[in-house]
């Protein structure tokens, strides 16, 4: 069995709502707050993600966003007229912050999570130590991404179609199963890794058969927070914190287009780009990566 268990966990009243959290590591140490995407609970990040953050002497943190997980579930309340947004999420994983009594940490957030880390290190800049945005956007419908005149249109009025009608597809109506979650990640993987499905299955087993905390309507409410705060690309230049921006090039949900806009706009940020990598975050890539991100943190352990 492993020994890879929380030091802490529970439900945390932020911001009007519930967040649940998990800890692990040493309280003492520097924080770092790990944030997921789009329709995906905490524990995406897996044991392979935070032992080595452990190991370098952090403390670290995950928690299922709002309407995931064992978080609350937005579903009573939420109209697509008036939607949360990721100023909203982002305020959520502050309030976080500071119910666990710390002051500062360093912000990692992988997509519509990094959209959130974005918001953190623009309105909460005293907070953060350091940011690390992985396979993210500082604007999600950015016309300059469309490779033709069509999809340009349908991005432009994607906002106005969302807020007055709901659009019910596979996309909104999708299929709470394991096997479906599978399929989806595996669509999501790139060409240079090998897909891990029984990794991934492993995970899913947990969430949906086990801690039964897929919410259904997730990824749709979501999504129209992620459409509803519209572009960051005018508000990147107020982040002070260090940046690390990570994307795959064969990233086949958020183009690699997108990293090449939005990290020269934060100042000072590298841009970390990996090979054939798509929407993803195998073991593989994580041999590669954590190393880096560790480094990326360890020089700014705190604001001294």
């Amino acid at each position: 069995m492993s020994d890879f268990v929380y030091s802490q966990a529970g439900k945390a009243p932020v911001n009007g709502i519930e967040i649940y959290y998990e800890t692990f590591g040493n309280p003492q140490n520097p924080a770092i707050l790990l944030i997921m995407g789009l329709d995906a609970q905490c524990l995406m990040f897996g044991e392979i993600f935070i032992k080595p953050l452990i190991s370098a002497g952090f403390y670290v943190i995950r928690f299922d966003n709002r309407d995931i997980g064992l978080s609350t579930w937005m579903n009573e309340t939420w109209h697509r007229s008036k939607p949360y947004t990721l100023e909203d999420m982002a305020k959520d994983s502050v309030e976080l912050l500071d119910y666990l009594n710390i002051s500062q940490a360093h912000i990692l957030g992988v997509s519509m999570g990094g959209m959130i880390a974005q918001n953190i290190a623009i309105h909460y800049s005293e907070k953060v130590l350091s940011l690390t945005s992985i396979m993210s956007s500082g604007y999600t419908l950015n016309p300059k991404i469309a490779t033709n005149f069509k999809l340009r249109l349908a991005m432009s009025v994607l906002p106005f179609f969302i807020k007055r009608f709901y659009i019910k597809n596979k996309y909104t109506e999708h299929r709470v199963t394991v096997n479906h979650y599978v399929a989806t990640y595996k669509m999501l993987s790139g060409k240079r890794f090998p897909f891990n499905e029984q990794y991934f299955r492993t995970i899913f087993t947990e969430s949906i058969d086990k801690r039964k905390g897929q919410n259904p309507r997730a990824r749709y409410q979501q999504f129209c927070a992620i459409v509803a705060s519209g572009s960051r690309l005018k508000k990147l230049h107020l982040i002070k914190a260090p940046t690390l921006v990570i994307h795959g090039t064969a990233d086949p949900l958020v183009n690699y287009k997108h990293a090449e806009i939005y990290a020269p706009l934060i100042p000072n940020a590298r841009l970390l780009t990996i090979e054939g990598m798509g929407h993803e975050l195998s073991k593989e890539i994580l041999d590669d990566v954590l190393p880096q991100i560790i480094s990326h943190v360890e020089k700014h352990r705190r604001n001294e």
